[in-house]
């Protein structure tokens, strides 16, 4: 008895030759951010380390967090120091970005993906498939971290969540790179 064949409509990939799924098919969206996640959790420790060792040098250094003038209205009130401990997190946060720029553009550029991209089996490619070079990987990661800049409002958002509802599943740093997103297996 023979079977039936069921059609099933093509994947998002199939106006790039891409597979429906298997290796060089586009990656999930969720796997996708599940190796974002892992990436930021190789940096959490860098950047603890970076504000405990920066506050550390810093404590000695500055006065009371919230000085008063103890009644008298002629004393030099001294700087807050809480706000020196802002901005000393503000430059760590800025240091530990400039790091991860170059953590993903060496990465995606050298190695052909971060540490958690390799841990969930996708790498970014051109759109043509061929790896992606300096130029492509430093797009990327600039455009994804000035989107990063933004994090604690909705433009922040814009770009990762774009590949929901792209048709080839890219991001706003890949439709500016000219990359996608594959799986390995």
């Amino acid at each position: 008895m023979a079977y039936p064949v069921v059609w099933h409509p093509p994947g998002k990939g199939f106006t790039l030759g891409r597979p429906h799924s298997g290796p060089g098919a586009l990656a999930n969206v969720g796997i996708r951010l599940a190796a974002r996640l892992l990436d930021v959790a190789v940096f959490l420790p860098l950047f603890a380390g970076l504000i405990a060792a920066a506050i550390a040098l810093e404590a000695p250094h500055i006065g009371p967090l919230f000085p008063t003038t103890n009644g008298n209205p002629g004393a030099p009130v001294p700087f807050p120091g809480i706000f020196a401990i802002e901005f000393t997190v503000i430059g760590v946060l800025f240091v530990t970005s400039l790091l991860w720029y170059l953590y993903e553009v060496v990465a995606t550029a050298r190695y052909g993906r971060t540490l958690g991209k390799a841990w969930m089996h996708i790498r970014p490619v051109r759109l043509d498939g061929t790896p992606v070079g300096w130029g492509s990987a430093s797009g990327r990661a600039a455009i994804s971290w000035v989107a990063g800049c933004f994090a604690s409002s909705w433009v922040g958002l814009v770009d990762p969540l774009f590949c929901c509802w792209d048709p080839i599943q890219q991001c706003l740093h890949d439709k500016v790179a000219g990359t996608i997103v594959i799986t390995d297996r």
